[in-house]
């Protein structure tokens, strides 16, 4: 951390509203919000006030921005409300590739991790060796440990990325699993950890994790 912003200046609470939106637009993703409690040498209630005073400005004149909690921190993301707007100049954006095998293992890890990958494919009936390392490459899981066993396999556990992507401020705000229909957001796989092929010949679908931001 470099030395404090407050020796040489005094700011008014204007300026500070202003310096919070700078420094989480300028950042881009989530900043803890210890991060932001050693910047502005303030408490964490002191810091929620601040945001909820930025974003109660950003309703009274209906902001094309508006800040949320999330993965433990804030985000500058932009205002929900001209989402469709957003969509139609510049198509959807934030989105990757995943498999309907990716979105059931990366579900499978959200709600039983830490897990290895055999009691992973005990639970799908398949496989999931392709959806784990696709799961890795996006930085949505990681390996967080190791079973117990002679043979110390890798377990899994989600990501800060999986809770910005998916706008949760932590695990305990993941929705109850009865509610999540996985038809929603992809195709059925023909066979074992297999996609179908669109015309491109490419073997994902298109998911939007995250959203407009």
């Amino acid at each position: 951390m470099r030395g404090s912003l407050f020796l040489n200046k005094t700011y008014s609470r204007s300026e500070l509203k202003g310096l919070m939106e700078a420094i989480l637009f300028v950042n881009g993703k989530s900043v803890l919000l210890s991060e932001l409690c050693d910047i502005f040498e303030m408490s964490k209630n002191e810091i929620i006030s601040l945001i909820d005073e930025i974003n109660a400005d950003y309703n009274d004149r209906k902001a094309g921005m508006n800040i949320i909690s999330v993965a433990g921190g804030f985000q500058m993301v932009s205002n929900p409300h001209f989402k469709d707007e957003m969509e139609e100049l510049f198509g959807r954006r934030n989105q990757n590739q995943l498999s309907r095998s990716a979105l059931e293992t990366l579900a499978i890890v959200a709600y039983k991790q830490p897990i290895s990958k055999e009691d992973v494919d005990k639970i799908r009936g398949v496989s999931s060796t392709r959806s784990i390392n696709m799961l890795l490459g996006y930085k949505l899981i990681t390996i967080s440990g190791s079973t117990d066993d002679v043979l110390k396999s890798p377990v899994y556990s989600t990501t800060k990325r999986f809770l910005e992507l998916f706008r949760l401020e932590n695990l305990d705000d993941l929705p109850s699993l009865e509610t999540i229909n996985l038809n929603e957001f992809s195709m059925d796989d023909e066979d074992e950890d297999n996609e179908i092929e669109d015309e491109n010949g490419q073997n994902e679908l298109e998911l939007s994790l995250g959203g407009e931001e």
